[in-house]
């Protein structure tokens, strides 16, 4: 088993188990997917905070540094469109697929 962690998505649950991996002395792969292009960023006062100023931008939930010195591959714009449990692999839209030894799924609610 060399293949780690996989968390899909990059939410608060997502990188906080990323995180919680790291300071409990998981020492394997961490990869992170999220289907969106940026640093997962903080989303329940996104819409608030776009109200009162529309040029807002988004706060990062964690610095880019975080991922790289915590040894977490991050993989932004990565949309996952099926799961094979049995395979242990994830099917990416567009073609590929990440092989897992276990599956966190932080997708939200």
């Amino acid at each position: 088993m060399n293949n780690g962690v996989v968390i899909v998505g990059a939410g608060h649950a997502g990188v906080q188990a990323a995180a919680s991996l790291r300071e409990d002395g998981y020492d394997g792969p961490v990869i992170l997917v999220g289907d969106e292009n940026e640093l997962p960023y903080h989303k329940p006062p996104l819409s608030k905070t776009f109200i009162k100023d529309a040029e807002a931008k988004p706060q990062p939930l964690r610095g880019e540094a975080f991922y790289t010195g915590s040894v977490i591959d991050y993989r932004p714009g990565v949309r996952i469109d099926r799961i094979d449990a049995e395979r242990r692999s994830l099917e990416i839209s567009g073609g590929g697929a990440l092989a897992f030894d276990h599956l966190i799924l932080a997708t939200g609610s």
